[in-house]
C-alpha cells in the first residue's frame, strides 16, 4: 500500500481510537455494543481493515458523538478517491474508465510514463489495444464495452500531436518482445513506437538487457505535471497526490532515464526486437 493510503486509513483510525478512549469505553465493550468482533474493532483502529459509512456513524453513536462522525466519513471519501476497484471504474463496461482518462488528458501538460511489462496506451497500435482490453475485460469478468474502449484509447493518442504537451516514455526492452499479438502485429507496433518516437514533443526511453539499471521501481507508474501519479494495479487505480510521493516517483523516473537508450540508438534495440520476430 503506497506513503499516503496507509496514512489515511491510520488517521480514521486515530479518529475512532480517539471518540472510543473518549467515551471511556474499552475496545471489548464497544465491539459488545455494536454486535462486532474486537478483533475487527482492533483492525479499524490501526487502520488494517478501512471502515464503511455505517460501521462510522456506528462507532460514533455509541461512543455518543454522533455529530463527528461525518468528518470522520469525509476523511473516509478522500481515501476511496486515492484507491478506485477497476469493478466500481467498469461498472458500465470496459470504456468505464476512459472519460477519468480524458479529464486528465485535457489538464495535464507533462506526462511521464514509466512501463516494465506493456508498451504504454497512447503508444499502442489498435490490435494491440484490442488485445490487451480483451485479456483484462476477461481476466476482471467484464462482457460490454471493449470495442468502445478501444477507440477512445484510439482517439486519445490524437493529444500526441499537442505541442503544447510534451510526453517522456520509458519502457524496458523487455517490453519489446512481449506478445500480446501476432507478428505480423506486432512488427507494425514497433514500427509505431519508432515513429511516434521522432516526435518533437516525444520522448522514448528504452532501457536494455544487458544495462546494469540504476533502479528499478518493480511496477510501471505515469507522472501527471507535479501534482499527481497513476498506478495501476491488477484490482484498482491508485492515485497519489501527496508532494512526498510525486517527489519520489519523480525520483524514480530520473533514476530509470539514466540507464535509458534514447533517439537512435532506441531506435536500434527496435529495429533488434523486429528482426528477432519468427519469420513465417
Amino acid at each position: 500500500m503506497s506513503y499516503s493510503l496507509e496514512r489515511a486509513r491510520q488517521e480514521i483510525g486515530r479518529n475512532l481510537r480517539e471518540l472510543r478512549t473518549g467515551s471511556g469505553l474499552t475496545g471489548s465493550r464497544l465491539a459488545a455494543l455494536l454486535g462486532w468482533s474486537q478483533p475487527k474493532v482492533s483492525r479499524l483502529e490501526t487502520g488494517r481493515q478501512c471502515p464503511s459509512s455505517a460501521d462510522i456513524r456506528a462507532w460514533a453513536r455509541v461512543c455518543g458523538e454522533e455529530g463527528a462522525a461525518e468528518e470522520i466519513i469525509g476523511r473516509l471519501g478522500t481515501l476511496e478517491s486515492m484507491y478506485v476497484e477497476w469493478r466500481i471504474q467498469e461498472r458500465s463496461g470496459m470504456q468505464g474508465p476512459q472519460a477519468e482518462v480524458h479529464s486528465r488528458d485535457t489538464t495535464t501538460r507533462s506526462r511521464r510514463v514509466y512501463e516494465c511489462t506493456i508498451v504504454p496506451g497512447l503508444l499502442q497500435t489498435e490490435p494491440y489495444i484490442r488485445s490487451v482490453i480483451t485479456k483484462y475485460a476477461r481476466f476482471r469478468g467484464v462482457s460490454t464495452g471493449t470495442e468502445e474502449a478501444v477507440k477512445k484509447r484510439l482517439q486519445r493518442q490524437e493529444i500526441l500531436y499537442d505541442r503544447r504537451k510534451s510526453f517522456r516514455f520509458l519502457i524496458l526492452e523487455s517490453v519489446l518482445h512481449t506478445r500480446y499479438i501476432d507478428q505480423e502485429s506486432m512488427a507494425e507496433q514497433l514500427d509505431r513506437l519508432a515513429v511516434v518516437s521522432t516526435l518533437a514533443n516525444v520522448s522514448l526511453g528504452i532501457i536494455p538487457f544487458d544495462q546494469c539499471v540504476a533502479f528499478e521501481p518493480g511496477h510501471g507508474f505515469c507522472l501527471h505535471d507535479d501534482r499527481l501519479v497513476t498506478v495501476e494495479t491488477l484490482s484498482a487505480e491508485l492515485r497519489l497526490t501527496h508532494p512526498t510521493e510525486v517527489a519520489q516517483y519523480t525520483r524514480a523516473f530520473d533514476l530509470c532515464s539514466r540507464s535509458a537508450r534514447f533517439g537512435r540508438q532506441a531506435r536500434a534495440l527496435l529495429l533488434r526486437a523486429i528482426d528477432s520476430l519468427p519469420s513465417e
